[in-house]
């Protein structure tokens, strides 16, 4: 139930537990053609005092908005789009948090160096969610993981990932990681069997195993599942408090 107010354009959810809002990934461009941002739409104002579980989907969320949805004594937040409103969001109180689920597609960031500073942001300032989870998309940009300052995260996922050996370092400096997914790109330019040298090398290219809280480790490697399991257990040694590691 919703009562809306039509002289001050508020809608008011006395008991919503559960919202969603979706959006286009299209929708969060800046738009060259003349046309209206989407963020520049009139919203209404929302008063959500119930709400616990708020998910956004690939939709701009103007500040005013972000804050009403924020003082909200959320138990999950879900939201997919640009880092920026993201962090936009997450400036608001997160105290009250069990999960965090934020996914990004590199195709909608404006640039790296916004990115790596929006997410660092985040992420480095979120010590009391028990759950925190990142997905990264079609990382095209060429990423560079030693940008990035994600200490507090527990959960990640990337898709189309060009360079392995730094992301293996890049999980390193995350303290409180627990679970990871790797789907490796392998394209026409790529010999598969670096990704497995890369992976038995590890005990070479570093003296000691890392303080890692690692405990599950996906990796997909398209084309070379023969040989890549071999090449897991090297891993093992790298984190060595992993209960599950296996081939999505």
């Amino acid at each position: 139930m919703f009562i809306r107010n039509n002289d001050s354009n508020t809608l008011v959810f006395e008991n919503l537990k559960s919202m969603q809002i979706l959006g286009d990934r299209f929708s969060e461009f800046d738009l060259q053609d003349g046309s209206i941002d989407p963020i520049d739409r009139a919203w209404p104002k929302l008063v959500v005092s119930q709400l616990e579980t708020l998910v956004l989907f690939e939709i701009p969320i103007p500040a005013d908005v972000a804050e009403s949805l924020m003082s909200a004594p959320l138990k999950e937040l879900t939201y997919k789009g640009r880092s920026d409103y993201a962090h936009m969001l997450c400036q608001h109180s997160t105290s009250n948090l069990n999960e965090l689920i934020l996914s990004f597609d590199m195709y909608s960031e404006l640039n790296t160096e916004t990115f790596y500073h929006n997410t660092s942001a985040i992420f480095r300032n979120i010590s009391k969610i028990p759950i925190v989870k990142c997905t990264v998309i079609d990382p095209d940009l060429e990423i560079d993981w030693s940008f990035v300052d994600w200490s507090y995260l527990t959960h990640l996922y990337v898709q189309d990932l060009a360079d392995l050996d730094k992301i293996i370092d890049a999980i390193s400096a995350m303290p409180y990681l627990v679970f990871a997914s790797l789907s490796v790109n392998i394209n026409y330019n790529t010999d598969p069997r670096s990704f497995v040298t890369i992976l038995k090398g590890l005990s070479q290219r570093y003296p000691k195993p890392v303080p890692s809280k690692l405990e599950t480790l996906l990796i997909s490697l398209y084309g070379i599942d023969s040989t890549l399991d071999s090449a897991l257990y090297e891993l093992k040694w790298y984190y060595p408090k992993l209960k599950h590691i296996g081939k999505v």
